[in-house]
């Protein structure tokens, strides 16, 4: 199928009516295209590439949605438009697949901060059995992270002095001051990630330290090695932030 898809590139094609709308002229990268479904730098050379492209995928998530295939047509959908894609179909999802199906795009997504008002609405909804977004394994590690209610948490961020966003508010912490430090200074040395939040020269690489109550945390989650804790940012403490080195 790669091979077929490639052999389309050059042939001199319109570019389908769905995918002309989301053509990014203004992107650091010139001319992009932005579909739910299709996401990629453009040329006119590619349309027929394209058209093919988004004609199978949309075939695909149109069966999906029509099957109730919730893990499939979310992964259909290209990494930015996965959360909407959950959004549309949230209200539809049975109870019993809601927490695994939200985890999932979870552990997929970039950035959380951009819709952390939204992801905290999908994570605070009056379901039962919310604590199976996490396995086992994970909820006795919460359990031992201290032997009080209390535990220590961490998050890594980037600190611009132009920029009126609170980062260090958010709701993706962990439990690994090393992680948070590896978070910090992934947002100085990650190219992709300085061109997609537009960081500035004069962002620094903090870490936050903060204290929680166990019975706060929404869930804490390792399926990146990440020993991340979801929580409200309004249920932390923060004791200090500072510098990472």
């Amino acid at each position: 199928m790669v091979e077929d898809l490639i052999g389309l590139i050059g042939k001199e094609e319109e570019l389908h009516p769905d995918l002309i709308d989301h053509i990014d002229s203004d992107s650091p990268l010139g001319n992009f295209l932005r579909h739910p479904l299709c996401v990629s730098i453009y040329h006119e050379s590619m349309n027929a590439y394209f058209n093919n492209l988004y004609r199978t995928k949309r075939k695909q998530a149109d069966a999906a949605l029509k099957e109730k295939n919730w893990s499939q047509w979310i992964g259909l959908h290209e990494r930015p438009f996965r959360l909407d894609a959950l959004l549309y179909i949230a209200e539809d999802v049975p109870v019993k697949a809601y927490w695994k199906v939200l985890k999932q795009v979870w552990l997929d997504t970039e950035g959380p901060s951009v819709n952390q008002d939204i992801w905290l609405q999908l994570f605070t909804r009056r379901y039962p059995g919310r604590r199976k977004i996490m396995t086992g394994k994970e909820r006795r590690t919460l359990n031992n992270a201290s032997e009080t209610n209390e535990i220590n948490i961490y998050r890594g961020y980037g600190e611009d002095p132009n920029d009126s966003i609170d980062r260090k508010n958010g709701l993706s912490w962990t439990l690994s001051y090393e992680k948070a430090e590896w978070f910090a200074k992934r947002f100085m040395t990650d190219v992709g990630a300085a061109l997609d939040r537009e960081l500035e020269t004069n962002t620094k690489a903090m870490i936050a330290e903060a204290i929680c109550k166990k019975d706060d945390v929404i869930a804490y989650v390792d399926g990146r090695q990440e020993q991340e804790i979801i929580i409200d940012p309004a249920n932390i403490r923060i004791l200090r932030t500072q510098e990472a080195l």
